[in-house]
Order: structure tokens, then C-alpha cells, then sequence
């Protein structure tokens, strides 16, 4: 296998977690089940227990595993992609799918345009395989947002989507027997596609840009059904279905849902907005659910990603005896913020504590790295503390600088740390920053100027970089306080020598350069520590003794 794993397994020792998770007593759950940056989930069961995954695009590890006994409460165990060099350096991983047949789990993914991996593991906890890839002609298909589905014979099939330019870029999705045993060719392990591709659908007719995607196949009295995404990922996203009788049979024996979009929230007054890219399961005791994406905006903007929903489904039959999913037909077809709780026993989950101390010799598994790391001998856990070597890159360069974060999961959250930090030059600095992209970021950093201690405030939007705040610290004995306060847009920045006396550098920043709708792309923001050295090769380094976030 190539590389190791740097990120610590999940641990035991911690407070409960679950955001979503209400009273025992009340028989509801609240929306989102999982908060902040986790988006295109994807779901299995085995027995009593569910796996989901959800994409990551360009943060490092990809794919978080999590596992549930309820559907509300998850619990994360792991990363799919957990070892430097498993695929590409250029991360681009998105909607991936599980799936659970005869003692394996797979994970199929999309490495980039047009070249399809997959991974399997006895314990989706880990450690996964290497990848195995799918060879679908990268000059002519696109082929994104694969799944894999097993006929009752045995028989296995591919579906993805494909995106054509004829004239003006369509969206297709279509299905193609594969056959998934490894085989070498190009110096790599590969499956064989088999028979005829089948392309199915464009687009149920919903709306001018279909943009259909996110395929998944299941197989309910008898029939096929094909659940997609279209509309784009953003207000217009939307769940639809299609069914058949015979997966080989034309294309044209396709039905569409008489009720197309089963889920959108674009007509809709609420809480959550761009519902879709949704996989259904079915529980042990028979009810049906569906996990999807959605954001919650904050004066019309979004800062957290796309997160996870959960929403119950009812099979409806209709007057020529044929069932078709329905998404909460009793509420309105819509996902609620608080709903009922699913028929399966409450199971809550621990969790990690806020204040992460560094105890141990690795990351715990909340935190991140923007981009796969050139190496990841620059930092290390021991004896209480995360130190980390400052390497010259810096925060508005692509990726690969020190900088190691987690999620934003809430509109109002507080972050605060200890920091040792002694510069030694005027270009040394360290310190937080909140970032959705190197080119959209809010940062304090501590360095020295003139023979002085100094915590300055940088903004970063695709127009440049500029100083928004600047404040001189006393004494210069090397231990730091600095504190984030982040009240929805509204972000202030704090820095001294004491915990419990702190000043305020710079005024109130305007964090809309963190939203998704400003910084473009598909993920959701991270706040964590930074250092470097700003271009020039440095033997200083930085240690933090411990770091927390509150969710307000």
C-alpha cells in the first residue's frame, strides 16, 4: 500500500458529538445530521448498522467514513483516502458511493473527469485498498458521480454521469454491466467494462439546465429505479426518478416520475436550500430514508458548505399498481429543520471534545490539510503539543501550505489557542486563519517587526491581499492567546500574552469572502493553524498546546 496514514483513529475517550441529536424524549430529530462541509452522502447498511460517506474535493483525507445505529447520530471512524499517494495529487474527489456486497465494502469514486477508481475494505474503518481503476475513454467521458449496483443474479453495474458537448454541454447519466475484478494493464489494477453502455437520461424536463448527475439504482417490487440530481448544485437542485422493468432492455421502456422533483426546495420557503444528490436506504425495519445535500444561508450566502440532511420516504402506489418514492408526503415534499425520528433505537454517539489538547502521536480525525502535502514530516504530535515546522509557502499560495484545519459547522462559533512561538525574522509567522481557498481567506498572524511583537489581520479575496487590522503585543516571552469570534458574518480577531486578557486587532471583518457564492467551488469554509515563512527556508517552528472551537 502506498504512503501511511497521518490522521489518528477516532477516539473513545470524548463528549458526545452529534450535533443533530435532541432529547431522548421527544421523538424528533433536527436538521442537519451532519453539520459544516459534508457534502453527496452516500449510504449503506449492514445488519443494523449504517455507513455513510461524503465528498471532500480538494481537502485532504478524503472521503470521511461515518457510522450509525439511527441514521441521526454519526459517529466518524475513519478516512477512505488516508495515505499520501493512494491517487493523484491534484485532489478532486467527489460524490463518492458505498456499497456492501459479500463481506467487502466498496467506495467507487471519481479521481477526475473521466478516470473512475475504486476501493474496497473488510472494515470500513479502515485500512481501504488501493484503488482500481475503470477505463472509460477520458477524451470522449466524462464519467463523474459513479455507483455501483448488484442485480439479484449477480450481475454488477456501473452507473455515472457523463457530460457531453454537443453544441451546448448536456448532461447524460448512463449504466454499463462491469465486471470488478482486478486485472493489470497500464501498469495499474483495472476492471472491465462490459456489453453495451446505456445512456439513459438527460434530465426529467424539470428545468433549462438539467446538469443531471448523482446516479444511484435500486430495485423495489420488481422494478429498477434510477434516482438522479439535476438542476445544478445550487437553489435549482432537485431529486428525480426514473424506473424499468429490464436494466438490458431499451431505453425508451424508461418511465419518469409522474411527480418530478420528488425533493426540491426551490419553490419553497425554508430553512435549507439546494436540496438534492440524494441515496436512499432502507432500514431493518422496513421504513425507507433518504440522505441528501442542502445549505443553510445566512442572508443569502452560505459559509458552512453543503451539508448532510436526512428525510423519510414513502412508496406510493399509484392507479396502475406501480410504486414510485415519495419524499415526506405527509410535510409538504420537502426537509424539515426537526422531524421524526426514525423507527430504530436512539443511539447517541461520543464524539471528540471541542479543545483538542494533542494528546497522543497523531491528528485527530476532524483535522484537515488543504490539498495533499508535498511530505507530512513538517509538523508532529508529542507530549501535549502540535508542532509544526514553518514552510515558505504561503496561505494565498495553491495548497500545500502549513496549514492544518477543521470544519466550520456553525454560523456562530468561537476558536481559541495556545501558542510557543518565538520568530526569528521579520518573515516568520504564525498563527489562525479562517480559509474556504487560498484565494479566499481571514488570518492573524504573530511575527515580529522592528523589534517588536505584532498581530496583524490579513484579507485575502481574489483581488489580492491586504492588512485590515494591526496591533503591537506586550512582552515577548514566546506564549500567545489568539481568539476568533465568529457571529454569523462578523468575524473579530484577539491576540495577548494572557488568556483572560486579550485585545482586539483590527475591527469586525466581513466574512462573506468566505461564502461559497463568493469564493466559487464546491466545499465549505475551515478555520484552523497556519505558519510560514514567506518564501524563504526556515528552521523556526511553532507549537500549539492546545486548540478549541465552540459552536455557538
Amino acid at each position: 500500500m502506498a504512503g501511511k496514514t497521518i490522521i489518528g483513529s477516532f477516539l473513545t475517550v470524548c463528549l458526545a458529538f452529534s450535533i443533530s441529536s435532541t432529547d431522548a424524549q421527544t421523538g424528533t430529530f433536527s436538521n442537519p445530521v451532519l453539520p459544516g462541509f459534508y457534502p453527496d452522502p452516500s449510504l449503506c447498511r449492514v445488519d443494523d448498522t449504517y455507513y455513510m460517506v461524503t465528498s471532500t474535493f480538494e481537502w485532504f483525507p478524503g472521503i470521511p467514513v461515518h457510522r450509525s445505529k439511527d441514521l441521526v447520530n454519526w459517529e466518524p471512524i475513519g478516512h477512505v483516502i488516508d495515505r499520501k499517494g493512494m491517487i493523484c495529487e491534484d485532489l478532486n474527489i467527489w460524490a463518492p458511493t458505498i456499497r456492501y456486497h459479500k463481506g467487502l465494502f466498496y467506495v467507487i469514486c471519481t479521481e477526475k473527469p473521466g478516470y473512475i477508481f475504486y476501493v474496497t475494505a473488510s472494515d470500513p474503518a479502515g485500512p481501504w485498498s488501493d484503488p482500481v481503476y475503470i477505463h472509460v475513454d477520458p477524451e470522449t467521458v466524462s464519467a463523474i458521480d459513479p455507483s455501483l449496483f448488484w442485480d439479484d443474479d449477480g450481475t454488477c453495474w456501473l452507473a455515472a454521469n457523463d457530460r457531453i458537448k454537443s453544441g451546448t454541454i448536456k448532461h447524460w447519466v448512463w449504466i454499463q454491466e462491469i465486471d470488478l475484478t482486478p486485472v493489470e494493464k497500464h501498469n495499474r489494477k483495472e476492471a472491465t467494462l462490459k456489453g453495451e453502455r446505456r445512456y439513459i437520461t438527460e434530465g426529467s424536463g424539470i428545468g433549462p439546465d438539467n446538469y443531471t448527475e448523482a446516479p444511484h439504482i435500486y430495485k423495489y417490487d420488481g422494478h429498477y429505479y434510477l434516482v438522479i440530481a439535476e438542476g445544478g448544485t445550487w437553489d435549482n437542485h432537485a431529486v428525480s426518478f426514473l424506473r424499468t422493468t429490464d436494466l438490458r432492455g431499451a431505453v425508451e421502456k424508461w418511465e419518469y416520475h409522474p411527480g418530478n422533483p420528488v425533493l426540491t426546495h426551490r419553490d419553497k420557503e425554508s430553512a435549507i436550500s439546494a436540496t438534492g444528490h440524494a441515496d436512499l436506504i432502507e432500514t431493518q425495519n422496513g421504513e425507507w430514508w433518504a440522505l441528501h445535500l442542502g445549505v443553510r444561508k445566512q442572508d443569502g450566502k452560505h459559509k458552512l458548505g453543503r451539508e448532510t440532511f436526512l428525510v423519510p420516504v414513502k412508496w406510493q402506489k399509484y392507479d396502475d399498481g406501480k410504486f414510485w418514492p415519495l419524499f415526506n408526503p405527509e410535510k409538504g415534499n420537502m426537509t424539515l429543520m426537526e422531524d421524526r425520528r426514525p423507527d430504530l433505537p436512539w443511539t447517541p454517539v461520543a464524539g471528540w471534545p471541542g479543545r483538542d489538547e494533542f494528546a497522543g502521536s497523531r491528528l485527530r480525525p476532524e483535522w484537515n490539510f488543504y490539498m495533499e502535502p508535498v511530505s507530512f514530516d513538517w509538523f508532529r504530535v508529542e507530549n501535549g503539543e502540535l508542532t509544526m515546522n514553518l514552510l515558505p509557502r504561503r496561505a494565498t499560495d495553491r495548497g500545500k501550505f502549513a496549514y492544518i484545519a477543521r470544519r466550520q459547522q456553525h454560523h456562530n462559533f468561537d476558536v481559541s489557542a495556545k501558542m510557543i512561538f518565538k520568530p526569528e525574522k521579520e518573515n516568520e509567522v504564525a498563527g489562525i486563519m479562517a480559509a474556504i481557498k487560498h484565494t479566499n481567506n481571514i488570518r492573524l498572524e504573530i511575527s515580529i517587526s522592528e523589534g517588536y511583537t505584532t498581530a496583524r489581520v490579513f484579507y485575502v479575496t481574489s483581488d489580492g491581499e491586504k492588512i485590515t487590522g494591526e496591533a503591537v503585543l506586550p512582552g515577548s516571552g514566546g506564549t500567545y492567546f489568539i481568539r476568533l469570534e465568529a457571529r454569523g458574518w462578523d468575524f473579530q480577531f484577539y491576540a495577548g500574552t494572557k488568556e483572560n486578557d486579550l485585545i482586539p486587532v483590527g475591527g469586525i471583518q466581513d466574512a462573506t469572502i468566505l461564502s461559497s457564492e463568493i469564493a466559487k467551488g464546491f466545499t465549505g469554509s475551515f478555520v484552523g493553524m497556519y505558519c510560514s515563512s514567506y518564501g524563504e527556508k526556515s528552521s523556526s517552528k511553532v507549537s500549539f498546546e492546545w486548540f478549541e472551537y465552540k459552536g455557538k
